[in-house]
């Protein structure tokens, strides 16, 4: 017989829910199981029959039949999660990190990486992930090293992760306040013009087709600014006229860049939702653009100290790949 003592951390459980817990380490106790031992009562409370939904209590005493369980097998018991960090080691980290200081880390968000778990993501390395496991030490109270912001899974470039709160609040009120400078680079078909503002309300709504958010122009919702630097246009032999384009971003709302230098005609190279197809198909194909061609170039702020700071993200093989050497000088 198998006795279980609830103390602190364990009272105030419904008393399925808290065997449901217990025997994850048993796989040959399925669900049903559970609650059939429950009701039959071979599963007791204080050596009485109880029900499933009882509050266990400091002191309650469980009884449960070891044969009733099966052969325990611990590993069940390790998260999705924690079979993620498992893989993870502050070398594999490290040369994902452009700056670190006493109040934050900047990763170079690698393109096909996500910023958070998501059902579609639940077995995959996120970005929070890297985050977590790298400052893990850092955990105070109820923080948890956290993004100020957040970056499309096939964005790459600069993402600025916070080491305490103080520091976690600021980049979100700078970021809300417009006081930091964010400049991305894009690689988009057409000519566009040597300077360009886009000034156009941006709205969102839902795609079924790709069963997530997609935004808009729209007259009237959430005004948006992008203003665009061309830094040159070459003829590629597959993709035709093409561009490289420095943007700096007013406001940030969701596909901002995208959406903005899509109604200009001017599409970035590999987006799916927002892009040329025809071009999209030519580069998946003959060059193996597998992700729209946005990257997080340069973040510069003033930090909560007084410090001036400003983070750059080296340009993306991919880039280089389709455009050739890129002068950072004439960024």
């Amino acid at each position: 017989m198998m006795h279980i003592f609830i103390d602190e951390n364990t009272a105030n459980q419904r008393f399925d829910r808290f065997l449901r817990k217990r025997c994850k380490a048993y796989p040959e106790v399925k669900l049903s199981d559970i609650y059939s031992r429950i009701r039959k009562g071979d599963i007791k409370v204080n050596g009485k029959k109880s029900k499933e939904e009882y509050r266990l209590k400091i002191g309650d005493e469980i009884e449960i039949g070891e044969t009733l369980l099966g052969k325990k097998d611990p590993s069940a018991l390790i998260t999705t999660k924690e079979r993620k960090l498992n893989k993870l080691t502050k070398e594999k980290i490290q040369p994902m990190i452009i700056y670190e200081d006493k109040n934050r880390v900047v990763f170079n968000k690698p393109a096909g990486v996500v910023l958070h778990e998501s059902n579609k993501h639940r077995n995959d390395l996120s970005m929070n992930d890297y985050l977590e496991f790298y400052a893990q030490e850092l955990k105070k109270g109820t923080f948890k090293p956290s993004f100020g912001y957040r970056l499309d899974k096939d964005t790459s470039g600069v993402l600025i992760g916070a080491k305490n709160y103080e520091a976690l609040q600021y980049i979100n009120e700078i970021i809300r306040d417009r006081e930091i400078d964010k400049t991305y680079l894009t690689i988009v078909a057409g000519n566009p013009p040597k300077h360009l503002i886009i000034d156009k309300a941006i709205e969102k709504n839902y795609n079924s087709k790709f069963d997530r958010a997609q935004m808009k122009v729209s007259k009237d919702w959430q005004d948006s600014k992008t203003e665009c630097f061309k830094i040159k246009t070459i003829h590629h032999p597959e993709l035709g006229q093409i561009s490289l384009v420095k943007v700096k971003l007013h406001t940030g709302r969701m596909h901002q860049i995208r959406i903005h230098l899509s109604s200009e005609n001017y599409p970035v190279i590999g987006d799916l939702i927002y892009g040329n197809p025809a071009i999209n198909r030519k580069g998946n194909k003959l060059l193996h653009i597998s992700r729209q061609l946005l990257h997080c170039y340069q973040y510069s702020f003033i930090d909560h100290e007084g410090f001036p700071l400003s983070v750059t993200a080296p340009i993306p093989e991919d880039f280089s790949k389709i455009f050739g050497e890129i002068d950072t000088s004439s960024l």
